[in-house]
């Protein structure tokens, strides 16, 4: 369920206009508005059809995301009859939307009072998203949530489920890159190789140096049979990761040379900071870990010191640095 998942995920590719395609009606009656009323909670209520709004569909997942306040999410499916009910949902404003795997439905906005019912009837296709309004008002919690279900999902290998939470999170942030990624991890996985291709299309229409995107595009031309398509989009990919890592060692370098001149003028902190810094920039960079050494020595940590010392050498055991740090290891292992 929505509200027993947590997690983060890191959010371009504009937001198509929708059809209409389903309709909000409040309805009810005064015996069973007083019983509700009583119980503080209104009804969602309706049904689920296909593109041509004939047949029903059973097992699609209804979400409400709450937009004026704090309060849970909330999910269930249809019937076998298309139809779904949920009578336990506190009054306020709430966005509604249908999904059935990659099939969406319009997300509409529906106010829920006491003791009222909310009839919905919604109809699937694909291409539908969220409206401006939905993108505006979405509190980033339900997006979050979204995001984290997709995960769980695939790391369930429960891949239909996942194609549907993570189609439902591009809905509400279009612009989010990892989630049109995860969709075609998900199809992928199905072996659906023509929505893959579609999804990491779709996230390299939002960054186009978005180097996984074009290894998952690599395997899914490959495995649909067109070899030098994917050859094209396994060197892309190549290119960009050989040119991320050489700016990853060109800003470790400059991090190091400012560490340096900080632990010439006898700043010790900031020069380990800056050390630091280089060796997440660019883990390989034996420098940031040889002068990381040196600094922790000068602090006081001859733990940490020997470690890094000891990383620097396992990467550039006959550079620059590699004599001196061989004579420092011994002098803290004294």
């Amino acid at each position: 369920m929505l509200s027993r998942v947590t997690g983060r995920r890191h959010p371009g590719h504009g937001i198509g206009r929708a059809l209409c395609l389903a309709c909000a009606v409040a309805v009810g009656g005064a015996g069973a508005a007083g019983a509700l009323h009583a119980q503080a909670a209104g009804v969602v209520r309706g049904a689920v059809v296909d593109e041509e709004g004939q047949a029903a569909v059973p097992g699609a997942l209804i979400v409400l995301l709450p937009l004026d306040g704090d309060g849970p999410s909330l999910e269930f499916e249809t019937g076998p009859d298309g139809r779904f009910a949920r009578a336990d949902v506190a009054p306020g404003l709430y966005a509604v939307t249908a999904a059935r795997g990659a099939r969406l439905s319009e997300v509409y906005r529906v106010r829920v009072r006491d003791g009222r019912a909310v009839e919905i009837r919604f109809v699937l296709g694909p291409g539908r998203g969220a409206t401006p309004w939905i993108v505006a008002d979405g509190p980033q919690d339900h997006l979050d949530e979204l995001f984290a279900a997709g995960v769980e999902a695939n790391r369930e290998r429960a891949y239909d489920d996942a194609v549907t939470w993570f189609t439902l999170a591009t809905g509400l942030d279009p612009n989010c890159i990892e989630c049109h990624y995860n969709v075609g991890v998900a199809y992928s996985a199905l072996e659906r190789w023509a929505d893959a291709e579609r999804a990491f299309r779709d996230a390299l229409d939002v960054r186009s140096d978005y180097t996984a995107a074009y290894y998952g595009l690599a395997n899914v031309l490959n495995r649909s049979g067109r070899p030098v398509e994917a050859a094209a989009a396994r060197d892309e990919a190549t290119r960009l990761t050989l040119a991320a890592l050489e700016a990853d060692r060109r800003q470790a370098a400059e991090s190091v040379e400012r560490g340096i001149a900080f632990l010439d003028a006898g700043n010790l902190e900031d020069a380990r900071q800056q050390f630091e810094e280089a060796a997440d920039h660019s883990p390989g960079h034996a420098p940031a870990y040889y002068w990381l050494g040196v600094v922790l020595t000068e602090i006081g940590r001859p733990g940490p010191a020997l470690t890094a010392l000891r990383r620097a050498l396992s990467l550039d055991g006959s550079g620059e640095h590699a004599a001196d740090a061989r004579s420092r290891i011994a002098e803290l292992e004294r």
